[in-house]
């Protein structure tokens, strides 16, 4: 157990034992209510088993009509401290002023025991003398006594805190039935007065707010609360802004593009609808310029590119400047990602080189997945693609060129054999595709700090090295045979993320 002392300083060891925390929004009357309120024992059990990490809070648990709210689980790295206040009796001056021998030089001590013993011993000596100078003298030692305790704070690190479930949505309204059952109760007796006077079914349109039950399950479709930032322009702006909106409305069609369309977007002269100098035109320009340095980008790559450069913009503002100079198809090898206008990649089999690849989170590892997306973490783009770190997405799209990977550098490097783009497969073959997921899968498997990720790291293992034996055998065979060949010796079997290969 490690020790604080007065100091600062941290003495002994730190607590290996690992505990969460529970944030709780509340002042619960008891311990035993606030369990209550999380589903008691087994509801905080059944809450850490599942996928979802999130523990529920009714405030009114014995009410059925109560809507909960939700606390997400969040990895901290805090420690849980016991602090403690002790006194203790200078036993050296007591000594010295009364005479009183104690056993122990620091150990706590009651002071009303204390100052009674005394009070008893020096009544039994000096039994003869009057009452009056007895308690004027038992009142001199509680003086002294009480003046020798000293205050002591301790405190010990217990454990240490590794998640810790925070509520930080909002409550959603609430259904009180006891209230509204009141209110239809006291309703109900004024009507029973009114009704005789009326034939019977004479007032069937009459609405007698009667106990409704039939709620809904939610009232409200969010629990997290939203800033809308209304942006207020100033009058010598605003023409402007009306300016650019219009010529950006003529532009053709750049976004979620079919991938069999014929012609792609033409390239756009924006330098002359844009006030060069201005902040606008800054930034446009720098976008500009890494679409010549490369034809086609991620989203998350460039605007990581832009944010190393000094320029933090928020998603709709890199939207912006992105469809001025870039289009995307909403299928296919290029899939969601950002192309130059005036460029098309499936007339071109050096684009090869920027297709695209998903990687898809095994059943087995997402909740490890789950619980650091909600805390909002986010890796940088260039450690998930150099393979530093594991993905927090259950699916992420990659692109080729930007994987830091010996094995699939040099086969994206090679001549392609296919004469057309496919639709699906792009600039390769299904099979090149499958060995480069299965090499994605080992080095991200690699990675993983998911107790499971060992064992699943080897089989995945095993499935590369099988598939790049049979990607070699069909490159040895002639041309006009590798379709036999590639049909007799191996059977593909999808599961999940992974293309298994089983050698027959």
């Amino acid at each position: 157990m490690g020790i604080i002392k007065d100091d600062g300083s941290v003495s002994g060891v730190l607590p290996s034992d690992k505990v969460f925390a529970v944030h709780y929004p509340a002042y619960p009357s008891s311990m035993e209510r606030a369990i209550e309120t999380l589903g008691g024992i087994q509801g905080i059990v059944k809450a850490r088993t599942s996928q979802s990490n999130k523990l529920e809070l009714h405030f009114r648990p014995e009410d059925p009509y109560s809507h909960p709210a939700f606390g997400e689980l969040r990895h901290r790295s805090n420690f849980l401290l016991k602090i403690s206040k002790t006194k203790v009796r200078d036993v050296e001056t007591a000594d010295n002023s009364c005479g009183i021998s104690m056993q122990s030089s620091g150990s706590p001590v009651n002071c009303e025991q204390e100052i009674s013993r005394v009070g008893h011993s020096l009544a039994a000596e000096k039994v003869n003398e009057s009452r009056c100078f007895s308690a004027s003298a038992s009142k001199e030692i509680e003086v002294q006594n009480a003046t020798k305790l000293q205050e002591h704070l301790s405190a010990n690190i217990v454990s240490h805190v590794a998640e810790a479930y925070h509520f930080n949505g909002m409550v959603d309204y609430q259904h009180v039935l006891a209230v509204q059952a009141d209110v239809a109760r006291r309703k109900k007796r004024q009507w029973a007065e009114v009704e005789p006077k009326f034939e019977k079914g004479g007032l069937m349109d009459v609405d007698q707010e009667d106990l409704m039950i039939l709620l809904p399950p939610l009232f409200s479709l969010k629990d997290m609360p939203e800033n809308i930032v209304l942006e207020s322009l100033a009058p010598k702006r605003k023409q402007e802004v009306l300016y650019r909106q219009n010529w950006e409305r003529e532009m053709e069609q750049s976004l979620n593009l079919d991938v069999n369309i014929k012609e792609i977007p033409k390239p756009v002269d924006w330098e002359k609808h844009i006030l060069q100098g201005s902040e606008d035109w800054r930034r446009q320009k720098v976008v500009s310029e890494l679409f010549e340095e490369r034809q086609i980008w991620v989203k998350e790559s460039l605007a990581e590119r832009l944010r190393d450069g000094g320029l933090k913009l928020g998603e709709g503002r890199i939207k912006r400047l992105l469809f001025r100079v870039a289009y995307y198809f909403s299928s296919g090898p290029f899939r969601r990602f950002w192309i130059r206008k005036g460029y098309d990649p499936r007339k071109d089999p050096e684009s090869r080189i920027y297709q695209n690849i998903d990687f898809r989170v095994l059943p087995e590892l997402r909740s490890y997945c789950e619980s650091h997306a909600s805390s909002g973490l986010k890796h940088r783009w260039d450690d998930i693609c150099a393979f530093r770190v594991f993905p927090y997405k259950c699916q992420i799209s990659l692109q080729l060129c930007e994987l830091k990977d010996n094995y699939i550098q040099q086969e994206i490097r090679k001549p392609s054999n296919q004469e057309t783009c496919d639709n699906t497969t792009g600039w390769f073959s299904s099979h090149i595709l499958d060995c480069l997921r299965l090499c994605i899968a080992v080095r991200f498997m690699s990675v993983c700090p998911h107790p499971d990720a060992e064992s699943l790291l080897k089989t995945v293992s095993a499935r590369f090295e099988k598939s790049k034996r049979i990607h070699t055998c069909v490159k040895v065979t002639r041309p006009e045979e590798q379709g036999k060949v590639h049909k007799a010796s191996c059977h593909y079997c999808h599961i999940g993320a992974f293309t298994q290969v089983f050698l027959l």
